[in-house]
Parts: structure tokens; sequence; C-alpha cells
């Protein structure tokens, strides 16, 4: 069995935005951010979604692999 080790320090920390351009006032609903992330995502070729799959599965692994070595 896995166990999962919280670290605190992140939990107190105050939340903050990604993007640093949006007023902290603009609260989005989850409808229309998944709208905002369809249109982004129609502009798309296939050869770019393959990267970015890609890309994905490997900082997915990373996190996984640092997980794991951090708990062992």
């Amino acid at each position: 069995m896995t166990n999962a080790v919280c670290n605190t320090d992140v939990l107190e920390l105050l939340p903050s935005t990604q993007n640093e351009t949006v007023d902290q006032d603009v609260i989005l609903s989850d409808a229309e951010i998944m709208r905002r992330v369809r249109d982004i995502r129609a502009a798309w070729s296939n050869s770019e979604r393959r990267a970015r799959r890609k890309e994905a599965n490997r900082r997915f692994e990373n996190l996984i692999e640092t997980l794991f070595a951090e708990a062992a």
C-alpha cells in the first residue's frame, strides 16, 4: 500500500492565479472555462494534439516518479 504525504506548508499558502494578467475579481463558471478550453483545442492540428498529449504523459510520469520517490 502507498501512503501519501501531505505538505501542510502548501495548504497554508494563499491561492493565486497562474495567469497574472487575470483580474482577481473575475470568477468564471465551469461551463465558461470548458467553452474556452474547447475553443482553444479546436484550433490545434492533429500533430499538435499528439505533441501535447506526449508532453502531458511525460510530465505525468515525472510527477508520479517524484511523488513516489519522496514517499519512499
